[in-house]
C-alpha cells in the first residue's frame, strides 16, 4: 500500500476508484481476511468498547462506509519519500552514482517517463501491454481473466490488455513484476518493458543493468528509515 494515495485508481484494472473503495474488498475476501460479511465485521468492532469510544470521536457511527473511509485515510500516511532520486531532484548531485545517472538518461531516452510520470512515477493512466509485439502470445501461457485488464470493468474492447501503470517507487523491493507476476526479478522486468513497450527488441545487457540501477535509486524511507 505504500504510495497508493498517489494512484488515480486502485488495482491493475482500476476497479476501485479510491483508497476507501479499495478497502472494501480484503476484509471479506476468503484469500485475505476471510470475514463472512460486513455486518459481522461491524458487530465485532461494536463489541470493542475501547475502539468504539475512540472511533466515535471521529465518526458518527460504525459502518462499512466509515470503517473503509478510516482505513483509506490511514493509507494516505503510507508514503515513502527521500529516495536517492528525490535527493537528486532536489539538487544533490551526489545522490546518484554514475551508473544510475546513465540509467536515468536511458529511462528518458526510451520514453519510460511517458507513462511512469508524476509524484509516484506511475499510477496515472491505463496503458496497453505489448505495444511492440504480442506479449501474451510470447508469454506462452493461457490467457486468464486477470489478463483482461481494464476491459474486465468497462467491457470496452479498447481496454483489453490495458492496465494501470504501476508506481516505480520502491520497485526494487516489490518482485515479482507485472499483473501476472511473470518477471521474477527487476532486470527481467526491464528487459520485457524495453522489448514490448519501447521497441528495443534486443536490449544491451549494460543498458538493462544501468536502468535497473537507476530504479534502485527510487527506494524511499518510511518513518525515517530506508526500506529494505
Amino acid at each position: 500500500m505504500f504510495n497508493a494515495a498517489f494512484n488515480f485508481a486502485q488495482f491493475w484494472d482500476g476497479r476501485a476508484a479510491d483508497l476507501a473503495d479499495q478497502a472494501k474488498g480484503p476484509p471479506t475476501n476468503p484469500l485475505e481476511m476471510g470475514s463472512n460479511s460486513w455486518d459481522e465485521i461491524v458487530a465485532r468492532f461494536e463489541m470493542d468498547e475501547d475502539f468504539k469510544k475512540e472511533f466515535l470521536k471521529e465518526y458518527p457511527q460504525i459502518t462499512k462506509e466509515t470503517l473503509t473511509h478510516a482505513i483509506g485515510e490511514y493509507e494516505k500516511t503510507l508514503i515513502t519519500p527521500n529516495s536517492d532520486f528525490d535527493r537528486y531532484l532536489k539538487g544533490d548531485q551526489t545522490a546518484l552514482n554514475a551508473q544510475q545517472l546513465r540509467g536515468y538518461e536511458l529511462f528518458k531516452q526510451n520514453k519510460c517517463d511517458t507513462c511512469h510520470t508524476g509524484v509516484s512515477l506511475g499510477g496515472q493512466s491505463y496503458e496497453y501491454m505489448g505495444l511492440y509485439g504480442d506479449y501474451f502470445k510470447d508469454r506462452g501461457t493461457p490467457l486468464t481473466e486477470a489478463d483482461e485488464g481494464r476491459f474486465a470493468q468497462t467491457k470496452d474492447p479498447y481496454d483489453m490488455h490495458r492496465f494501470k501503470v504501476p508506481t516505480l517507487r520502491n520497485i526494487a523491493l516489490t518482485a515479482p513484476y507485472f499483473h501476472d507476476a511473470s518477471a521474477s526479478d527487476l532486470k527481467e522486468a526491464v528487459r520485457v518493458m524495453l522489448k514490448y513497450q519501447s521497441n528495443v527488441q534486443q536490449p544491451k545487457q549494460q543498458d538493462i543493468d544501468d536502468i535497473s540501477s537507476f530504479l534502485e535509486s527510487l527506494t524511499g524511507e518510511f518513518n525515517g528509515e530506508k526500506l529494505k
